[in-house]
């Protein structure tokens, strides 16, 4: 089973011992039948055996409670290890994936992976315990039939055999459904990630307010029907083997003494090995569905973390310090976007252009000529279809790149604001101050434990913010993308004025978007791009 190599291969807890001692556990659990059967042979028959079979039976029973709850306790820590090691891992390649993976994965799906999924296997680690111990007492039990009437033990073989191929049969309809279902859920999850992002829109469009939530009611509808059909699988799987249990009985006390000599203990022994062996059975069998369940989760988490590995191009480097920068050449490159539908996909190139140190670039060009993406080919965020990038007349390789971005600090129109000023060490506080109140944010947030005391700001608040830890990070280049264009006139006129200048004395090099034509004065080089080539 996925889940049994799963926490085989994920888990450092001593699977060993937790098998040990589920395995005392069942077979203490199983000699309480032996016990009991022969407690009640006894009865009126001798004191001195009854006494001994009860004390069998308390020795018996703590033995059991003890390494019961032992190995239970060990499979929870042993689920939970495995839990964080997977998150920890999936955490740490999703940082080192790259750009175009994350924008067409999807978050739902991720976060799906990462937090539902995780889950259900960590729930299903006391259940999968308990149900191998379970097992065990089933086997003790067709032990203990065998050893009274082998036509008996052939009897409830049968019985249960046909059952459980029919239950595992059915088993797999379940699993393709409730693949499904995850794929739905995660729909949903886009679904409600749209109301929550796009509030603000909907709220003052009441038609794409409507059509929005039919699109999620759809989904929704779309997932009860396939977790209804699956929830009806299973309890005709449930009702299956209660009707096999009934039948099965019925097999030993009108059948068997048909077919074989057999004498009243006997059927009685084994109806009551029978009766015995229902409670541990039907555990196993109701537990069977959280098992395909938490099999499907192991799937999408594993799948998951392939998708990422084979988005993965690049390492981590072990020493991030950026080359000195110099010059940066684009030398016919092209960049395309994978084709969703009928049509051309969009893309920008070829472009040739060269970048030298401390100059100020302004980008300019209509909404959907290709600046954002060459923004991206330009942090390194994107690689290059066609064409050569070169850094310090040196061509740029693919496993430079990671070398290569460490030369970027940047704020993208759709930039996500830190509430902590992550990887940047020995931070002067004082000029923290300086510069919030520079920007005209020290009434509106503090510098306090490495972070700020408060980010929810307006756009322009936030970009003020953003160029401030931008700004601490010290980086080489610098790339805003509409950075003026939520500020107001007094700061959008100390961007172009001010800011640039300060960052173009200290050897700065900057990369802007800017649709203020006025303010081009500021700039060493202007490049007009439309329809991803440059025209000007």
């Amino acid at each position: 089973m996925k889940l049994l190599d799963f926490f085989n291969k994920e888990s450092r807890a001593p699977k060993r011992q937790i098998i040990f001692t589920a395995l005392i556990s069942g077979l203490a659990n199983g000699y309480l039948l032996t016990i009991i059967n022969n407690a009640a042979e006894t009865v009126n028959k001798s004191e001195a055996l009854q006494i001994s079979n009860f004390f069998l039976f308390l020795i018996d029973l703590i033995l059991l409670i003890y390494t019961k709850q032992y190995s239970l306790k060990q499979a929870t820590v042993a689920a939970e290890d495995a839990i964080n090691r997977v998150r920890i891992r999936v955490a740490d390649k999703l940082r080192a994936t790259e750009l175009p993976y994350i924008e067409t994965a999807g978050h739902a799906k991720i976060y799906a992976s990462i937090t539902q999924d995780t889950s259900l296997i960590s729930e299903s680690a006391i259940i999968l315990i308990n149900a191998c111990q379970q097992m065990i007492v089933v086997c003790i039990c067709l032990l203990y039939i065998a050893y009274l009437s082998i036509p008996g033990f052939i009897i409830t073989v049968s019985v249960l055999s046909v059952s459980v191929l029919m239950y595992l049969y059915n088993s797999k309809h379940i699993s393709a459904q409730l693949h499904n279902v995850a794929n739905k859920e995660s729909e949903f999850f886009n679904g409600i990630k749209s109301i929550l992002v796009g509030f603000k829109e909907i709220k003052i469009n009441k038609k794409k307010n409507d059509a929005l939530f039919t699109h999620i009611e759809t989904i929704a509808k779309d997932a009860k029907e396939i977790k209804v059909a699956a929830g009806l699988n299973f309890v005709i799987e449930l009702m299956f083997a209660q009707t096999s249990f009934y039948i099965l009985c019925a097999s030993i006390i009108f059948v068997l003494p048909v077919l074989s000599a057999t004498q009243i203990d006997q059927v009685v022994g084994i109806t009551i090995a029978i009766l015995f062996l229902f409670g541990p059975l039907s555990m196993v069998v109701s537990a069977f569905p959280m098992f395909v369940r938490a099999n499907v989760a192991v799937e999408n988490i594993y799948q998951l973390e392939h998708e990422i590995d084979q988005s993965s191009k690049t390492q981590q480097p072990q020493l991030p310090d950026a080359p000195v920068f110099e010059t940066l050449e684009f030398e016919q490159v092209s960049f395309h976007y994978p084709q969703q539908s009928e049509g051309t996909p969009f893309g920008v190139g070829p472009l040739s252009f060269k970048i030298n140190k401390g100059e100020t670039l302004f980008i300019v060009g209509g909404n959907g000529s290709g600046k954002s993406t060459l923004l991206k080919l330009l942090a390194g965020l994107y690689y290059p279809l066609s064409g050569d990038i070169y850094i310090n007349d040196r061509l740029l390789e693919s496993d430079d790149y990671a070398h290569y971005r460490e030369l970027y600090s940047t704020i993208f129109t759709d930039f996500h604001l830190f509430d902590r000023l992550y990887g940047i060490e020995d931070v002067d506080v004082r000029r923290v101050e300086e510069l919030l109140k520079t920007m005209g944010l020290s009434k509106k947030t503090n510098f306090k434990n490495q972070g700020f005391t408060n980010t929810d700001l307006s756009t322009g608040q936030k970009k003020r913010l953003a160029y401030i830890a931008s700004v601490l990070e010290d980086k080489q280049i610098y790339i805003f993308d509409e950075w003026a264009a939520d500020q107001d006139p007094e700061f959008r006129q100390y961007f172009y004025e001010v800011l640039l200048k300060d960052l173009k004395a200290k050897g700065k090099t900057v990369i802007a978007v800017s649709h203020d034509d006025r303010y081009f004065f500021a700039a060493d080089k202007v490049i007009k791009i439309e329809y991803g080539r440059i025209i000007d």
